[in-house]
């Protein structure tokens, strides 16, 4: 089933536009030096879609974190905030979501923000098409009604409703769910979830968010957008609190080639360069202007154990020696500085919630996973057939960027080191996903970024839910799925905790690797920027002015 085609290729580009220096281009600005009403933001790849309802991808969510608002947001500690809600009420039962709405919110062109507008919003998306297949699997997968008009091409969302979503009257909203969600309030702030009107946002067109002129409730309107080049966004004086944007213009521009951003950056063209290098970073001139911008990212390896693999990896020996075979203190030492890449005894990387705290640092998760040990792996290797006249063969799949090479040559020696004979086969991007998805591949690196909930982890390796068929595994797909009903916060978590050990320790159905911060550039005379989760706002920046 390939109904969540897009959710790992978009996840795989997040972290490549991360960690990666590329060949792509883009304009720099024209004039140089910080201005204090106009700040320019250098991101790391082609703005796609301004489409709340449509985006999945890290450079276009720079943009819209501050066009766009929502019933909640994240908060620098990544824990959820009110935004459009005034306050909301949960049923005994965790089946329905009564929320009301501020007072006095208005859209940028007068028009009162309305109830209507997230269930148009909500409907609209779920309804765009299949190109839209990931965006909508949390709304598709929770609320009543929502699943069956998923294919439907007569449902008009302007004017017909579902279950799942009531609104009796403009300031309240209710959302009614076909099954408990531990995390409903986290997964609101996604885009998906943001309102919209049908008289600028079309049911099956995106091509309106491209162009400036559209109303929005958020901190900034688009005033001036190409894809390729830059979006500039103005503050919106009608948003709600519009007292604490401080900043009155922002430009993002496009600039793929990390090499390119620091350049603009040293040339006072840009104030920020969100995609630099690792290793840049640890040489740079002047550690001040060093931002370790926070990321909850994980690397790790997928093994194919499914019916496109190879029979070799669907025995959970080789597997497992091919994990213990991995010495991760080495390979982090030889890719990068421990202040960036470190290492992931788990599955899911450190930077969410848990039952008390965060999720990778709690007591059941404190378990390091699959530590290494080239004797075991060797004994698992001859217990499965394999020696020195038998050697296990395989090949190892990775895209084209330096990080993935530098990863593909240290596993292919490590490997090496305990009887397994290794070929890697490297890919450019594009292909590599479509592979990928196609499962044409043995082992392979993959990445993930997300911020929300551990589920979101989780979930990926579901049957039904996979980009290809990777793990095949009905007691896994019931681990997952139970835990989706428990209300328990607690006991939640503490479901999410075995699936994780089922899925790494017990099955090794794949092979953590490491999490990493991504490196960015800040002028020193640039203040208040916020992290709202994984995405910083700049609207509440000043600039100070230059010493003389």
């Amino acid at each position: 089933m390939k109904k969540l085609g897009m959710i790992l290729c978009a996840a795989m580009l997040m972290l490549v536009s991360a960690c990666s220096s590329g060949n792509g281009g883009g304009s720099a600005a024209t004039t140089t030096g910080t201005d204090p009403e106009n700040l320019k933001v250098a991101i790391g790849g082609q703005i796609t879609t301004l489409d709340p309802g449509l985006s999945t991808e890290t450079v276009n969510n720079y943009v819209l974190r501050h066009t766009t608002a929502g019933l909640f947001r994240q908060d620098e500690e990544n824990n959820i905030v009110n935004d459009l809600c005034e306050s909301y009420t949960v049923s005994d039962d965790g089946l329905t979501y009564t929320f009301k709405l501020k007072e006095g919110v208005i859209w940028s062109d007068d028009q009162p923000l309305s109830s209507k507008d997230f269930e148009y919003a909500i409907l609209r998306n779920l309804t765009y098409g299949a190109e839209n297949s990931w965006a909508v699997y949390y709304p598709s997968s929770y609320l009543k009604g929502a699943e069956e008009i998923l294919a439907d091409d007569t449902f008009d969302p302007e004017n017909d409703t579902i279950e799942g979503i009531e609104t009796p009257d403009d300031q309240t909203l209710v959302l009614n769910l076909k099954k408990p969600c531990a995390w409903f309030p986290q997964m609101l702030t996604n885009n998906v979830w943001k309102p919209l009107r049908a008289d600028f946002a079309t049911q099956h067109d995106s091509l309106w968010a491209l162009k400036p002129g559209y109303p929005s409730v958020g901190a900034y309107v688009l005033k001036e957008c190409n894809e390729n080049e830059k979006a500039i966004v103005v503050k919106n004086d009608k948003y709600y609190d519009a007292d604490s944007v401080t900043m009155p213009q922002i430009t993002f521009l496009v600039m793929s080639d990390t090499d390119a951003q620091a350049l603009a950056f040293k040339n006072n063209e840009i104030d920020i360069a969100l995609s630099i290098t690792p290793t840049l970073a640890e040489t740079y001139s002047n550690p001040g202007e060093i931002w370790n911008k926070p990321d909850v990212s994980n690397y790790f390896l997928a093994i194919n154990s499914g019916s496109t693999g190879p029979e070799t990896m669907q025995n959970v020996d080789v597997r497992r020696a091919l994990a213990l075979a991995i010495d991760k203190d080495a390979l982090v030492t030889a890719v990068g500085s421990s202040e960036y890449y470190k290492v992931l005894n788990g599955y899911i990387p450190e930077g969410l919630a848990g039952a008390e705290g965060d999720f990778r640092l709690e007591e059941d998760a404190k378990e390091k996973y699959l530590e290494y040990d080239p004797e075991e792996a060797k004994a698992l290797l001859a217990k499965a057939g394999y020696d020195e006249s038998n050697p296990l063969k395989l090949t190892y799949k990775y895209s084209q960027t330096q990080l993935h090479a530098d990863v593909a040559q240290i596993l292919q020696q490590m490997w090496q080191n305990v009887g397994i004979d290794c070929e890697l086969t490297v890919v450019e991007s594009g292909v590599f996903y479509d592979q990928i998805d196609n499962g044409d591949f043995e082992i392979c690196r993959y990445g993930y970024s997300a911020g929300d909930d551990p589920s979101q982890y989780l979930s990926l390796w579901t049957t039904g839910q996979q980009v290809v068929a990777a793990v095949d595994d009905p007691a896994y797909d019931k681990m997952v799925d139970e835990a989706g009903y428990l209300v328990d916060h607690t006991e939640y978590m503490n479901a999410l905790h075995a699936a994780e050990r089922y899925l790494v320790q017990e099955m090794v159905y794949v092979i953590p690797l490491f999490n990493y911060n991504t490196p960015c550039l800040l002028k020193t005379n640039v203040k208040g920027v916020q992290m709202w989760g994984l995405n910083p706002f700049f609207g509440s920046v000043t600039v100070e002015a230059a010493a003389e």
